[in-house]
């Protein structure tokens, strides 16, 4: 894919407009929906003010800022998804939550998900920093990455027709993984190889998925907390 906004660009954004429209069209404005609307709008925010967010947090070094500019849109993601599909039920934020309950559950999803969020921005930062991505090369394959690890792959080996839709979940992770990749992209090795192991970030990625994952099932049920 090149860099610029050609084809093929255009043909997964037309593939991702009708996939989330079709969707939301099909359940009305449910808290799914809504959820997804802030993120599509949060993506189109980022999108318009990148010129400016680009150049946040610039006295980090490159990998920190990659991975520290992930995990701050992460957390506001996470929030998007406070009403639908935190991390555990039981913190759902729902009309009858009042403000101290919601931000009680804000934070103890956070406590969960950040730890998470670090490994896995660690994760894609060692693949960026060794290899030649282009632009939609890289958005394509790291937000596909994610969204097969965080439940995907279970989901659509179970409905593999859905995989029509696949381009839904992964705007979760167009809106959290862009804009770093974006902010570093100058200052990643000019002479990395852009060889086919790159694609390697993909099964990486959802390792570190499935591994996070068991690891905050476990700690949750410890503290008494269910995942669903």
């Amino acid at each position: 894919m090149e860099n610029r906004f050609g084809p093929a660009a255009r043909l997964y954004c037309l593939w991702a407009a009708l996939a989330i429209g079709v969707s939301i069209a099909q359940a009305g404005l449910a808290v799914e929906s809504v959820t997804r609307l802030l993120v599509v709008g949060f993506l189109l925010l980022q999108f318009v003010m990148r010129p400016m967010l680009v150049r946040a947090l610039p006295s980090c070094a490159p990998k920190w800022r990659f991975v520290l500019i992930g995990m701050l849109l992460a957390a506001l993601v996470e929030g998007f998804h406070m009403i639908s599909m935190p991390v555990f039920g039981a913190l759902r934020i729902g009309g009858e939550t009042g403000i101290a309950g919601a931000l009680r559950n804000y934070a103890l999803d956070l406590a969960f998900t950040l730890p998470g969020y670090l490994a896995i921005f660690s994760t894609i930062w060692f693949f960026v920093n060794r290899y030649r991505y282009a632009l939609w090369d890289y958005i394509v394959t790291a937000g596909f990455a994610q969204a097969i690890g965080d439940g995907g792959l279970f989901f659509f080996w179970n409905a593999p027709g859905m995989l029509l839709f696949l381009p839904y979940p992964m705007s979760n992770y167009h809106a959290i993984n862009v804009l770093p990749f974006l902010a570093v992209r100058e200052h990643l090795p000019a002479d990395a190889p852009r060889r086919a192991s790159r694609y390697l970030i993909v099964p990486a990625v959802i390792v570190t998925y499935l591994a996070c994952g068991a690891t905050i099932r476990l700690v949750g049920r410890y503290f008494g907390f269910e995942a669903g």
